[in-house]
Formats: structure tokens, sequence, C-alpha cells
């Protein structure tokens, strides 16, 4: 089937009754989801919000989150999904202020004591409330350039960051809605089963939407739950996160209906658990690798079976440059990754690459190995001891600390007899040139995480200097923890 441009109001007209989000007991159909996006546009037009205003919004994940979303992409807003645990931390107001946010929504009314932000705040019922009455403002012509979301990073070692991206320079068109991400009105729903404020968990979600398939949206996290919601709604796709995949192997927890696809990213997956995921879903497992400016990779899991490890090969238009000191490197050799993005996603003041703060290397067929974040030597080291016990049997994640003798905290076990990690990591830090390691295991999904799933290393880190000074660990000198 040959790509063809698609999105929710093309639904609302051809199947307006079908549904388009469910969250627990809030359904709405396309008609109801893009009626309430061009009302919430229309409302924002009449309260004076001009075309490229970017908003931030804590709403919880469900149909008027949605219905928020679609309409700032349709009318041309800059949005910023953001946790409620993140606002209220001291530094969450700040991340308002860098992303530039000029109005929040929220639902309901807004509460006493909560945190102070630095723009107005409102609910978005309240906000269409209030224009009930008011004369209509009608929507610009020609239409404006589309609108695009804000994101925060993980903040798995520091604070977390606001990042704008770059805002398409034509009017919103939809998706071009493709065969492999298995979304479209022939296409059953689109489970979501992690938060939406990040990129990588909202972006299958809205694309499935945008395509044409329902997203049903899992709001609390059980193996059981989610298989329950996958048979009862016939979902065909999902994105999970690889603690959530790590979960559904160790409990073998799958619906009886074979998805057509399961994204994941966001996070390296250690090849035990991937492997473990292919065996529980079939070969439907599909794995992206990007930054917040774009998707870069993808690859399918017959493409992995035969590259594991592998992020997978350039989307068409992007070029992958991996370098050492400026200097391109061959096949094999680690280095800075860097990319070329298309130029419907560059803004022409960037410069031409940009540099992922990630290494890794390509191999002769193309196909991308990340290991680590770039740093110095001492930590290219380190990244590279962390990939090669993500390698190891039985490891469902690992984090390398510490500087310069190595702290690794390695999740291991999947109920099977498996050997021992430590002498191999050992061996691992010996060839790389690193000190002896202390090796501090631990049962998988134990160590601290952020609600996309990314390891918290700036967490680990204070555990990490409490070494420091007490001589390294190996062997059977390595540490057994029981978080959970």
């Amino acid at each position: 089937m040959r790509p063809h441009l698609w999105d929710p109001w093309a639904t609302a007209r051809t199947a307006p009754d079908r549904t388009a989000v469910v969250a627990d007991d809030e359904t709405y159909t396309f008609a109801e989801l893009t009626s309430r996006a061009d009302a919430l546009a229309g409302a924002l037009r009449a309260r004076g919000v001009p075309d490229g205003t970017i908003l931030s919004t804590d709403i919880p994940t469900g149909p008027r989150f949605f219905a928020l979303v679609l309409a700032a992409l349709r009318h041309g807003h800059g949005l910023f999904p953001i946790a409620p645990n993140l606002l209220a931390l001291p530094e969450g107001p700040s991340l308002l202020t860098d992303a530039g946010v000029a109005l929040h929504l929220t639902t309901g009314a807004p509460t006493a004591g909560g945190p102070t932000l630095p723009c107005p705040v409102v609910g978005d019922d309240d906000l269409l409330a209030g224009v009930a009455h008011a004369p209509a403002v009608p929507a610009p012509a020609p239409p404006p350039a589309a609108g695009h979301l804000v994101f925060a990073t993980s903040g798995t070692t520091g604070l977390p960051q606001a990042v704008v991206r770059t805002r398409p320079n034509r009017p919103y068109k939809g998706v071009a809605v493709a065969e492999r991400y298995g979304a479209g009105l022939s296409r059953g729903p689109h489970l979501m089963a992690n938060p939406t404020y990040h990129l990588g968990t909202l972006g299958p979600a809205l694309y499935a939407l945008q395509a044409g398939s329902a997203v049903v949206v899992q709001r609390t996290w059980s193996t059981s739950g989610f298989a329950e919601l996958a048979d009862r709604y016939a979902a065909d796709s999902v994105m999970l996160s690889p603690d959530r995949l790590t979960d559904l192997v160790t409990a073998g927890q799958a619906p009886h209906r074979r998805f057509q696809v399961v994204f994941h990213g966001g996070a390296a997956c250690p090849p035990a658990v991937k492997r473990a995921a292919i065996d529980l879903f079939g070969p439907v497992l599909h794995e992206y690798y990007g930054t917040s400016k774009s998707v870069l990779t993808e690859i399918t899991a017959p493409e992995w079976l035969d590259k594991p490890g592998s992020v997978g090969r350039p989307l068409p238009g992007i070029r992958i440059e991996v370098t050492r000191d400026g200097r391109a490197l061959p096949p094999g050799e680690v280095g800075e990754i860097g990319i070329r993005l298309r130029a419907a996603d560059r803004d022409p003041s960037e410069a031409p690459v940009h540099a992922t703060g990630d290494v890794g290397f390509l191999d002769a067929d193309g196909y991308l190995f990340v290991i680590g974040r770039a740093g110095t030597p001492q930590e290219l080291r380190t990244a590279q001891l962390e990939h090669e016990i993500r390698l190891l049997p039985g490891v469902t994640d690992a984090v390398v600390l510490g500087d310069p003798a190595p702290v690794c905290f390695v999740e291991h076990g999947d109920g099977r007899a498996l050997p021992d990690p430590v002498p191999a990591i050992e061996a691992s830090a010996r060839r790389i040139g690193l000190p002896a390691p202390r090796v501090v295991l631990s049962a998988s999904g134990s160590l601290p995480r952020t609600p996309s799933g990314k390891i918290r290393r700036a967490e680990l880190a204070g555990v990490a200097a409490g070494f420091t000074g007490a001589g390294a660990g190996a062997g059977a000198g390595a540490e057994a923890e029981g978080r959970g």
C-alpha cells in the first residue's frame, strides 16, 4: 500500500462516530475530538492569543489532552506537555520560562497552593466557557503554519531542560499513513502504556490517532491490565519503553491477540530483553532512535535479529555521521554521532550537522550502534563498558558510573539459571583499560527510573560516590541489592 496523507478531520468526515480516544471511563469519537480541538483554537483566538504562541499543559492523558494537541498542531501553536510532578519541582516553572510559554492550560480551575507559574493559568473548560457567548473570531486565511510540540529532556543526569523544536514552515497536513506502522482506518487501536509528556511515547500514539486509529490510554501500569486492555479493544499497535518490555517479559504476559507492531525506543534495550520480547510478541518489534529534533533511525525485528544491538539505518533524507576530532570514522570505529536533518526539520539558522551527544559506530552496511553519551576519554571508556554489560546473558539493564574506578549497577536475572556476570564485567573493564570495577547486582526493574523508563543516573551518582575510596569490589566481593 502506498503511503497517503490523512488527518483526524478526514476521519471525522469519513467515520464521525468512530472511537478516537479512550481513557478509563472517558471516550471521544473523532467528531467530538475534532470539534473540541477547533473550539479550543477558536477560544484561544477570541482570548487574543496570537498565532505561534507556545502553550503548556498538565491535562492528564486522555480525550481532552489529545483535543488540545490537535488544536495546537492544526491552528499553529506550540504545546509543551509537562508532567504535574515535574511542574511541582522548584525548577519546574523555570522550564516554562525557558520554553517561552505564554499560557498554561489545566483541568478545572487553577488550585490554590499549587506552583506559581510565570504565565496565566486557565482550565480548558473555563477557556471554552469564557468565550461561549462572545463573537466568533474566524480562523486566519490562509491557514497558519503548523503547530509544534515542546518537550523536557528526561533529566537522567541532572535537571531536565526544555527543548523547543523547529516550527514547520507549512500548514498542518496530518501524517503520511504507512503500512509498517500498523495504523489507519482499517486497523485496531493503539495502546498507550507510557506517559504522553515525552516525545518518544507520545509520538507513536499521536501518529496512530492522526492516521485514523483510536488511542486507548492505560493510565495505571500493570502487566495484567495491559493484556486485558489490549484484548478488550483488539489493539493493533503499542509503544513500550524498555522497562515496560522487561516487566512483560518477566511476567510472561502478552495479550491473546497478536499486535501488528510493538514500538520501543527512548532508552537502550538490552539484547536479552529484546530477544525475549520477540519470543513473547512475535517478530513485530519496531525500534526507533532519535533526539528532540527528529526520529533518526528505525529497525524491524528481522533486521535486528541479523544485527543484534543496532538501532537501525537512517530514515530517508537523514544522514548519520560518526566523527572523532572532526574526522569522519570508518565502519566499526566508535565516535560522536552527528546528524544532517531533512530541510523541513531544520531551522535555517542552525548548523548543518546536529550533535546528538551520543557515541557509537556505523557498521559496513550502514546500521547504527549507540553505546552511550559523549564526553571525556574516561567517559567514553565507561560508556563502552556499559554497552558490553548490556550484551551479557540475563542482563536487563545497566548503568556504569564513577571516575576513575567504575561502579556498575546491573539488573540481572529473569528466573532462569544464568552465569554470574561479574567475571565477564571484570574482563571487559581490563580490556577497555579501566580499573577493577565494583559491581552492584539487583533484580530486574529495581533501579530508579524516570516516568519514561530511563534510569535516573543522577540518583545513582550519589550511591556511586559513596563507594569512592572504599576500594573496588568484584567477583566474590560484588554486592547484591534488592530494591523493589
